[in-house]
């Protein structure tokens, strides 16, 4: 079985029917069939990630860095950040905007980290650089939050359910759940399971 037709199998086992021992033989025939496949590799870090084995899943995608070490930065930093290494993951992600410097997601990720080591203001900065839209506005929406601006805060998150609630709503489950807003969150989370 070649691997283009395993990758399309093991996305649809992890992605919708969350068959994670099916999606993992797949991604396993993938990886041995062709060891330096980014896709396959990827995938298989994607599905670490999901179960929890956030050290598998950066062990992996160190793996991978040589294939796209623009992506690969921006997704080790985001695996970085969930493993609490903050440093690092501050630092793939400054390597993937040398690479790019108009990356989406980059500043977002870096931002999100500065919030998290308690600088809403440093992270308001750096979020006001992201590129991407749908991103930025989460960005906005969670360091207003923290710096009091709660008008500013409900403006970020009215204009990010407007222009991408059909393709964000976890983004806004995940604001609604930041700010404390329990009802509203799960509203949203439950918006993003019913997505195709």
């Amino acid at each position: 079985m070649a691997v283009k037709s395993l990758n399309p199998l093991s996305r649809v086992q992890l992605n919708y029917e969350w068959d994670w021992a099916g999606s993992a033989a797949s991604l396993k025939k993938a990886v041995a069939l062709e060891p330096g496949n980014l896709t396959a590799l990827s995938y298989r870090a994607y599905l670490y990630d999901c179960r929890g084995q956030i050290d598998e899943a950066i062990a992996l995608t160190e793996q991978a860095k040589p294939l796209d070490p623009e992506r690969v930065n921006l997704y080790l930093g985001d695996l970085l950040y969930v493993a609490g290494r903050y440093d690092e993951a501050k630092d793939a992600l400054q390597k993937a905007l040398s690479i790019n410097p108009k990356l989406e997601g980059a500043h977002a990720n870096l931002a999100q980290i500065l919030l998290s080591q308690g600088q809403p203001d440093v992270a308001l900065a750096e979020i006001e650089k992201e590129p991407g839209e749908w991103e930025r506005l989460t960005g906005e929406a969670m360091a207003f939050h923290d710096l009091g601006r709660k008008a500013d805060s409900d403006a970020a998150m009215t204009k990010l359910a407007a222009t991408h609630g059909t393709d964000s709503p976890y983004q806004i489950a995940e604001i609604y759940a930041y700010c404390g807003e329990k009802d509203d969150a799960f509203v949203w989370l439950e918006r993003a399971f019913q997505r195709p």
